[in-house]
């Protein structure tokens, strides 16, 4: 690979935002974040399941800052030893986020996000270290689809054409993948035993599991699944755990043969529309628009709630109007304290970012507003989208008791919906 290419992709990373996290990571991350050994597991076992907070982490404890105390950390639990809960508390809310919907459909990310789980439960014991080991065999590919688009779909080109991945990748880029993503992990001067486990010569488990991991969940993005089991059935690693890679493998194979259809979301997708027409004529009061609203998305989006928060005189958010079971109790109970917390609806009022958690029972309670599970004991998951001018003053909160997913094009018509409120909210 030329100098002038790599340079060109650091640069490309360097002026960026990076890599988004899951919200649903972040926000899991946040409500383990505490002084405990039983706190510290559960940041480690959220950070590796992220392949932007991995890589964070670890960047950060190998930098010039903290290198000489780390020892060259290739593990998050030694990174988390050098860096402490503050600066990963800071590392976390200065993470652009996406929701998961559409991590969903970013195929890179999504493709890494799987290989990563594929490799957690092939390696029970070593769970940790199979996992960055698959988040950083996939860096060089995940990173030239994210910064260098032209160069991704030259290659994409050539491997349409039959042309294998990694020699397409010399060709547009001058060097493999595997070789790129050696050169950025000595850029970010990662360890010797990360960088041998990318270039192949490390551990033998875990190059072995990264490699079958990431190759699985390619084929799976793919469609290609018989060649999924055929690609397991050869698997030859020591040490791993095949029946239990067997049995997710198998989940996974199935939910992408179930995986719905395009028809009752685009009927969604069509009443959010009319919806949307409709209430450009309730803006009379923010209690006609509220009802109205409210009600619409609880019919079309199927959801258990639709509450709407408002800032109050203390600093506190309360629930003001909603639709669904028990809006009376949760108008008089549901409350988001004023002091800030590490969970899901203070990311989202402190960073003015929306939030989306797709399952709520992967949620500690100090992810959550103090009684949120007592008052809502059946939500599975919600998306919370702050409404803001010059500071959040407002939140729009929908849940579902359901394993009800939202598409791209609904989550775009509902933050739509949400700037209605905007001219009745502090400016």
């Amino acid at each position: 690979m030329m100098p002038t290419m790599l340079d060109k992709l650091m640069l490309a990373i360097r002026e960026s935002k990076g890599i988004p996290a899951s919200e649903r990571s972040v926000a899991s991350v946040l409500g383990a974040l505490d002084s405990s050994n039983e706190g510290q597991r559960a940041v480690v076992s959220h950070i590796i399941e992220d392949f932007a907070l991995t890589q964070k982490v670890l960047k950060l404890a190998n930098s010039s800052m903290y290198a000489p105390f780390g020892g060259g950390a290739s593990s998050v639990s030694s990174a988390l030893e050098v860096l402490g809960s503050e600066a990963v508390l800071h590392l976390v809310l200065g993470t652009d986020l996406i929701a998961d919907e559409a991590l969903q459909q970013d195929d890179n990310l999504s493709r890494t996000v799987l290989a990563s789980e594929l490799a957690r439960s092939a390696c029970g014991e070593r769970a940790e270290d199979a996992s960055i080991a698959t988040l950083m065999v996939e860096i060089g590919r995940l990173m030239t689809g994210k910064y260098l688009p032209a160069e991704a779909a030259a290659i994409a080109a050539q491997v349409a054409g039959g042309q294998e991945v990694q020699a397409a990748a010399s060709a547009v880029l001058g060097m493999s993948y595997q070789e790129l993503g050696v050169e950025l992990a000595a850029r970010w001067n990662l360890p010797q035993t990360l960088r041998s486990v990318i270039n192949g010569t490390g551990d033998p488990t875990l190059v072995g599991i990264a490699r079958f991991s990431s190759a699985a969940a390619s084929l799976i993005h793919e469609g290609r699944l018989e060649a999924v089991q055929e690609l397991l059935q050869e698997l030859d690693v020591p040490g791993i755990n095949k029946a239990q890679l067997g049995g997710l493998v198998g989940r996974k194979v199935e939910a992408a043969r179930l995986a719905p259809k395009a028809g009752a979301q685009d009927l969604a997708v069509a009443e959010l529309g009319q919806l949307q027409l409709l209430l450009q004529d309730k803006k009379g009061s923010l209690e006609e628009l509220a009802n109205a609203m409210l009600a619409g998305l609880g019919a079309s989006l199927k959801t258990a709630h639709c509450l709407l928060f408002m800032l109050t005189r203390s600093g506190e958010f309360r629930v003001r109007n909603g639709y669904g079971k028990g809006i009376d109790e949760l108008r008089t109970r549901l409350r988001v304290s004023a002091e800030f917390q590490p969970t899901a609806f203070h990311a989202a009022i402190k960073k003015n970012i929306d939030v989306s958690i797709a399952d709520v029972s992967k949620l500690k309670d100090a992810s959550l507003p103090e009684g949120f599970r007592a008052l809502l004991p059946q939500v599975t998951r919600f998306i919370i989208l702050p409404i803001a001018s010059t500071r959040v003053s407002g939140l729009l909160y929908c849940d579902w008791d359901s394993d009800r997913t939202l598409n791209q094009t609904e989550i775009e018509a509902l933050k739509k919906m949400r700037n209605l409120f905007l001219p009745f909210f502090p400016h």
